[in-house]
Protein backbone atom coordinates (compact mmCIF):
# COMPACT_ATOMS: atom_id res chain seq x y z
CA UNK A 1 0.00 0.00 0.00
CA UNK A 2 1.39 3.46 -0.48
CA UNK A 3 2.05 6.00 1.69
CA UNK A 4 -0.17 8.90 1.74
CA UNK A 5 1.94 11.86 0.22
CA UNK A 6 1.54 15.33 2.28
CA UNK A 7 1.05 19.12 0.41
CA UNK A 8 4.58 20.50 0.66
CA UNK A 9 4.38 24.47 0.73
CA UNK A 10 6.61 27.63 1.62
CA UNK A 11 6.00 30.50 3.08
CA UNK A 12 7.49 33.93 1.79
CA UNK A 13 10.06 33.70 4.08
CA UNK A 14 11.37 30.62 3.25
CA UNK A 15 11.41 31.65 -0.57
CA UNK A 16 12.72 35.00 0.47
CA UNK A 17 15.74 33.08 1.85
CA UNK A 18 15.95 31.64 -1.03
CA UNK A 19 16.26 34.17 -3.05
CA UNK A 20 19.00 35.72 -0.89
CA UNK A 21 21.14 33.09 -1.01
CA UNK A 22 20.72 32.67 -4.66
CA UNK A 23 21.43 36.35 -4.68
CA UNK A 24 24.90 35.84 -2.98
CA UNK A 25 25.57 33.45 -5.75
CA UNK A 26 25.40 36.17 -8.24
CA UNK A 27 27.24 38.25 -6.28
CA UNK A 28 30.26 35.73 -5.97
CA UNK A 29 29.94 35.57 -10.22
CA UNK A 30 28.97 31.86 -9.41
CA UNK A 31 25.73 31.07 -10.83
CA UNK A 32 26.76 27.84 -11.87
CA UNK A 33 27.06 26.89 -8.39
CA UNK A 34 23.69 29.03 -7.44
CA UNK A 35 21.97 26.64 -10.17
CA UNK A 36 23.09 23.21 -8.64
CA UNK A 37 22.45 24.66 -4.98
CA UNK A 38 18.90 25.74 -6.01
CA UNK A 39 18.16 22.00 -8.07
CA UNK A 40 19.75 20.18 -4.81
CA UNK A 41 17.68 22.32 -2.40
CA UNK A 42 14.19 21.79 -4.43
CA UNK A 43 14.41 18.16 -4.90
CA UNK A 44 15.68 17.44 -0.96
CA UNK A 45 12.51 19.91 -0.19
CA UNK A 46 10.39 18.11 -2.85
CA UNK A 47 11.30 14.96 -0.54
CA UNK A 48 8.56 16.02 1.98
CA UNK A 49 6.04 14.69 0.45
CA UNK A 50 7.03 11.17 2.04
CA UNK A 51 7.77 10.58 5.20
CA UNK A 52 8.36 14.21 6.42
CA UNK A 53 8.31 12.89 9.65
CA UNK A 54 11.71 11.07 9.43
CA UNK A 55 13.37 14.51 9.64
CA UNK A 56 14.42 14.92 13.43
CA UNK A 57 12.99 18.08 15.48
CA UNK A 58 15.66 21.08 15.42
CA UNK A 59 17.86 21.59 18.72
CA UNK A 60 15.35 25.34 19.34
CA UNK A 61 11.97 23.26 18.85
CA UNK A 62 11.36 23.12 23.12
CA UNK A 63 12.48 26.84 23.58
CA UNK A 64 9.96 27.63 20.46
CA UNK A 65 6.93 25.46 21.69
CA UNK A 66 6.01 24.27 18.46
CA UNK A 67 7.22 20.84 16.90
CA UNK A 68 10.22 22.71 14.46
CA UNK A 69 11.78 20.42 12.27
CA UNK A 70 15.07 20.48 10.05
CA UNK A 71 16.38 18.85 7.09
CA UNK A 72 19.91 19.53 6.14
CA UNK A 73 20.99 20.51 2.53
CA UNK A 74 24.46 20.71 1.51
CA UNK A 75 27.63 19.94 3.15
CA UNK A 76 30.61 21.78 5.66
CA UNK A 77 30.59 25.32 5.48
CA UNK A 78 27.32 25.37 2.68
CA UNK A 79 24.97 23.27 5.05
CA UNK A 80 21.47 25.25 5.16
CA UNK A 81 18.75 23.92 7.24
CA UNK A 82 15.57 23.67 5.86
CA UNK A 83 13.04 24.15 8.88
CA UNK A 84 9.60 22.66 9.16
CA UNK A 85 6.93 22.02 10.33
CA UNK A 86 3.64 19.18 9.58
CA UNK A 87 0.60 20.53 9.76
CA UNK A 88 -2.12 17.62 9.32
CA UNK A 89 -1.45 16.47 5.50
CA UNK A 90 0.57 19.19 4.80
CA UNK A 91 4.78 20.34 5.12
CA UNK A 92 4.93 23.99 6.18
CA UNK A 93 8.91 24.99 5.09
CA UNK A 94 9.35 28.09 7.48
CA UNK A 95 12.77 28.92 6.71
CA UNK A 96 16.02 27.89 4.62
CA UNK A 97 18.69 28.61 7.40
CA UNK A 98 22.50 28.75 6.76
CA UNK A 99 23.91 26.63 9.73
CA UNK A 100 26.08 29.16 10.22
CA UNK A 101 23.42 31.67 11.73
CA UNK A 102 22.43 31.81 15.01
CA UNK A 103 19.57 29.83 16.45
CA UNK A 104 16.74 30.16 15.04
CA UNK A 105 13.99 32.12 17.24
CA UNK A 106 10.41 32.68 17.74
CA UNK A 107 10.96 36.34 15.41
CA UNK A 108 12.69 34.64 12.90
CA UNK A 109 10.00 32.02 11.98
Amino acid sequence: MARARYHVRMTLKSLQDVENALGWFREQRAEAAGAKWFLRLMLAIDSLEQMPERFALTAESADLGAPIRELLVGYRRNTYRVLFEIRGRAVIVLRVWHSARQAVSSEDL
